[in-house]
């Protein structure tokens, strides 16, 4: 029963969401959007937020008991087309972010038109590294093919493809993770929960960003680390690193899976291999995906370009919380400079430190639990513990998390793993609407602390579910198995 109310009170608040925007659209207005159209959007929303829930309660009922079924692969292709209907409607209704789509667009005919290597140097701002633009180098070349007009809807449909396409390539990972587990409707239920996940729809088909094409390239990276292929993990990874920074919340994660082996008797010149192989790809992908944007090819140039254009992006925002709802949102520090005072420190400060201490945690978790088999569990809880408590973090941040969160419960099956995913949903989900439909870039104060306290509460007993369930593993690293 408390699960299943876990699960009715988000679903109420969403069904009321509507209730909510009819009543008060002059204070809550999305920029550059009727109400007409945030309305559509929002009721779309829900219809999604209602699969979800729905099929999140059968997961639950069902607690890992999943018969064989005949043929699934017709049903899943329907829910497929069902959860592509419900987004391509979207994505037509809802222009989504002005500034980000703009951007999106902008890079589109800039990287077709000016070419690669003149794209950086051509005066367009620009604050993405260069992976994501051959993405819209593509989108670019097709709209001049076609002749689409730049501000109008149907190139917006296709500027939000992408990011729609890789949910469904990442519910194909889902479905096949899954696969190897239980049976088949346990695989169409696990898929269901990310096709039909509301953030994840709100993001791509609403917003219009990419969170969820990142996503794709970081579940791939961890999936193949678990499976100890060390090689097509560092390949996606450095993908994921091009089309991101955000990759590098990861790091400590991938580091650990690259370091387990040498500790494991029998496996050092095995660990060794992988480390130096992985390291290698991952350079070469990376070189390869940078290189035909320089306008000089030299090693210094790409280097110094690569540097500083990373360490701009990553200092580009020097807040508090720029819009998510976490520890520090929650003490009034959204849009706050991060070099402001709390408690003695500067936000900056605490945020330096409770990165340090969730990175020490996961070491502390690794070392505890069982070779790779807990990767997407430390990779959530990295990503989690990071988004509450570090300085800078955007609202969409989370999204990972709820991600992964799925694939650690299809490999343990542990029901309160996928109550957490779920819930953490619902917040992220609350937390985009509320900075999309709000009248400015500042979110609204009260939604800003209600959904923080709810997040911070949250993540409390998200902490000490994860430690109990990772620190009960047997010490397995010994030391150094240098003779085999």
């Amino acid at each position: 029963m408390r699960r299943f109310i876990f699960f009715v009170i988000p679903a109420l608040i969403l069904i009321l969401l509507p209730v909510q925007n009819a009543m008060a659209q002059e204070a809550f207005r999305p920029s550059y959007a009727t109400g007409p159209q945030t309305m559509f959007a929002t009721v779309l929303t829900v219809v999604v937020a209602a699969l979800f829930v729905v099929v999140c309660v059968l997961l639950i009922i069902r607690k890992g008991r999943f018969e064989e079924s005949g043929r699934i692969w017709h049903v899943f292709l329907l829910v497929i087309l069902l959860a592509l209907a419900l987004r391509i409607m979207a994505a037509l209704v809802y222009k989504g972010f002005e500034t980000d789509i703009a951007c999106f667009k902008g890079w589109a005919v800039g990287v077709h038109e000016h070419g690669m290597a003149d794209f950086y140097t051509s005066g367009l701002f620009a604050d993405y590294p260069p992976g994501y633009m051959y993405v819209l180098g593509l989108l670019g070349w097709l709209r001049e093919v076609f002749s689409i007009e730049t501000a109008g809807t149907l190139f917006t449909l296709i500027i939000k493809l992408p990011s729609i396409t890789a949910e469904v390539l990442t519910a194909l990972v889902v479905y096949r993770a899954a696969s190897r587990e239980i049976g088949k409707m346990f695989c169409l239920l696990c898929a269901s929960f990310l096709l039909f996940n509301p953030a994840l729809f709100f993001n791509s088909s609403v917003w219009g960003q990419i969170d969820n094409f990142f996503i794709l390239f970081a579940v791939l990276t961890l999936y193949y680390l678990r499976k100890d292929n060390p090689y097509l993990g560092a390949l996606f990874f450095a993908a994921a690193l091009l089309i991101k920074p955000q990759a590098i919340m990861l790091a400590p994660v991938i580091g650990l899976c690259y370091l387990y082996p040498i500790f494991k008797k029998a496996n050092f010149w095995r660990g060794a291999a992988g480390i130096l192989g992985g390291a290698a790809i991952a350079a070469a992908v990376f070189t390869a995906g940078v290189l035909p944007f320089m306008k000089e090819k030299t090693f210094a140039y790409t280097a110094g370009w690569i540097y500083e254009h990373y360490r701009g992006v990553i200092e580009s925002y020097q807040f508090a919380s720029v819009n998510a709802f976490n520890l520090f949102a929650l003490t009034g520090g959204n849009w706050v400079q991060s070099d402001q005072p709390l408690w003695l420190l500067t936000y900056q400060t605490w945020g330096y430190i409770f990165i340090g201490l969730s990175c020490a945690a996961v070491v502390i978790l690794q070392w505890r639990a069982r070779a790779r088999m807990r990767t997407f569990d430390l990779a959530a809880f990295l990503v989690v513990s990071v988004f509450m408590l570090a300085h800078s973090m955007h609202e969409r941040y989370i999204l990972p998390a709820c991600v992964f969160l799925l694939f650690a419960y299809v490999y343990t099956r542990d029901s309160t793993t996928l109550l957490y995913g779920a819930a953490f949903s619902v917040t992220a989900l609350f937390n985009q609407m509320v900075v999309l439909y709000a009248d400015s870039i500042f979110a609204p104060l009260m939604p800003t602390l209600a959904i923080s306290a709810a997040n911070v509460a949250l993540y409390l007993g998200f902490a000490v579910h994860m430690a109990k369930r990772l620190f009960s593993g047997a010490v397995v690293i010994k030391a150094p198995a240098m003779d085999g």
